[in-house]
């Protein structure tokens, strides 16, 4: 596996991240698309923003917040830019892209997945990214990846990304159609039906096959910004 040097988390400015982008997930809560306010499925895909302060990297502590109902894993292959993408085709987005690596989405638990709300979402640390970027050429088909989340060495979550309902490159071009994207820049693009409730102290892997291994340990509100 050809990898490059751990991720330079001073440039990420934000994830992008693909909501309902799973087959598997889309049945948890299809139940939901003949309801009021959207009452239909959504026609293009679903998009939320981890803002900087919610980016952390491998090894790092996560916090688990005080005086919440809890708090979910959500493990995601990510896509890295390679070169400046504006208004790009299906056809042509896979040379826009440099590598792949993986993020974490922790979140409170969702009530709306067609808008996931920035107070379960944008805690601090609720991003981790990494460890590394994988080279695009190391890995031979990002739709062909298994996904596990382990929790203190136990398997909670499996997933496989042939499950991924807008591909990588229609996500790209979808994106791409309003929005410029620049080198460094990162899409998650998906996350797996049945979320992983986590606590404190525990320890949270994510990996993905041929990618690599992403961990990090929940802790208290107070342990997490202890001087």
């Amino acid at each position: 596996m050809s990898l490059k040097n751990n991720i330079d988390l001073a440039n990420v400015r934000e994830v992008i991240c693909v909501a309902l982008n799973y087959i598997g997930h889309v049945e948890e809560v299809e139940n939901q698309f003949d309801k009021a306010p959207y009452k239909e499925p959504p026609k293009t895909p679903v998009l939320f923003i981890k803002p900087q302060n919610t980016i952390t990297q491998d090894k790092k502590n996560v916090l688990y917040p005080d005086e919440v109902s809890g708090v979910q894993a959500g493990p995601s292959l990510a896509v890295v830019i390679g070169k400046q993408a504006r208004k790009v085709s299906e056809m042509e987005a896979m040379d826009y892209i440099k590598g792949y690596t993986i993020f974490n989405d922790f979140s409170l638990p969702e009530q709306s997945y067609f808008r996931p709300a920035i107070t379960s979402k944008c805690y601090d640390s609720f991003g981790p990214l990494g460890p590394a970027i994988v080279d695009k050429e190391a890995v031979a088909d990002p739709h062909d990846l298994e996904i596990k989340t382990i929790v203190n060495g136990e398997l909670r979550q499996e997933a496989h990304t042939d499950e991924l309902v807008w591909s990588i490159p229609a996500l790209l071009e979808f994106i791409s159609s309003f929005k410029t994207l620049y080198p460094g820049e990162v899409i998650a693009t998906g996350f797996p039906a049945g979320r992983v409730d986590v606590s404190v102290g525990d320890e949270v892997s994510i990996e993905i096959e041929s990618v690599g291994c992403l961990s990090n340990t929940l802790v208290s509100e107070k342990d997490f910004y202890a001087v």
